[in-house]
């Protein structure tokens, strides 16, 4: 009787274990969710956002990253990825997060962003779910506000140019716009978004990406003879005729100088 007992016992343990992955792999399945991109919360898709910026330095692949940034929900792609390199220009990330946001932000200020001229506030991440949600993308996304470590600007302010100064300095970078915007009390604004329009193409991009020229700096690269069309931060109608000058025009020495405008933020 002794000697059956212990065979029992071990009959038994394997009819436990046995049992026990029948009802794991039959009754009880575990059921994986997967998690979409536009439901991570709003620091891992500022995480998301930087990958698809260093990504797309080295692939050059501009249309994966407009893919990529769809997926993260973003209503205003360029406005929001604009307000994360200005922010973190503010808190002083790392050198290659910081460029690669810059480029990504000017990138994005290609003719496919003509749609988000009039967009009237100023577009960031959304805070995001905090539990698990189904696995179908929501239909629509609306942008909400970043951290409050971004510069307020209100959207659609009245601006005035308080200068236009052609610059023929032939030690000077070849940035031939050169802007500074400040507000009514003449502090300098970061994140006022700038739009070039020429036939049909939008070109953007923000003040603040350079806080080593100022807050409320911001520069383009136009091309010579061309003009252009400034509107700043949706202000209607835009500034005509905005070109970069010509310096030493018909002599041997003709370079392409550079446009420098002030203007000021009124109440």
């Amino acid at each position: 009787m002794t000697g059956v007992r212990p065979s029992l016992i071990l009959l038994g343990l394997i009819l436990g274990v046995a049992g026990g992955l029948l009802v794991g792999w039959l009754v009880f399945p575990v059921s994986a969710t997967a998690t979409v991109p536009a439901q991570l919360r709003a620091d891992h898709r500022e995480a998301q956002i930087i990958m698809i910026a260093t990504a797309l330095r080295a692939d050059n692949n501009m249309e994966r990253a407009r893919q990529r940034l769809q997926a993260l929900g973003l209503g205003d792609a360029a406005g929001a990825v604009g307000a994360l390199a200005v922010r973190s220009e503010k808190e002083g990330r790392d050198g290659l997060t910081r460029s690669v946001l810059q480029d990504l932000t000017l990138a994005l200020g290609a003719p496919a962003q003509a749609a988000s001229a009039a967009a009237e506030a100023e577009p960031t991440l959304d805070a995001g779910p905090t539990a698990a949600q189904p696995t179908a993308v929501p239909a629509a996304t609306t942008p909400a506000a970043l951290p409050s470590a971004v510069p307020t600007v209100i959207a659609k302010s009245t601006y005035e140019l308080l200068s236009s100064t052609p610059m023929c300095d032939p030690n000077q970078p070849s940035l031939s716009l050169q802007v500074y915007v400040v507000d009514e009390n003449s502090e300098e604004l970061a994140g006022v978004p700038l739009e070039l329009l020429s036939d049909g193409v939008v070109e953007r991009f923000f003040t603040g990406l350079k806080p080593e020229r100022g807050g409320g700096y911001a520069d383009f690269q136009m091309l010579p003879n061309v003009e252009y069309a400034l509107q700043i931060d949706g202000q209607v109608p835009p500034l005509a005729a905005v070109s970069a000058p010509q310096c030493n025009a018909g002599s041997a020495n003709a370079f392409s100088g550079y446009l420098l405008m002030r203007w000021q933020r009124r109440p």
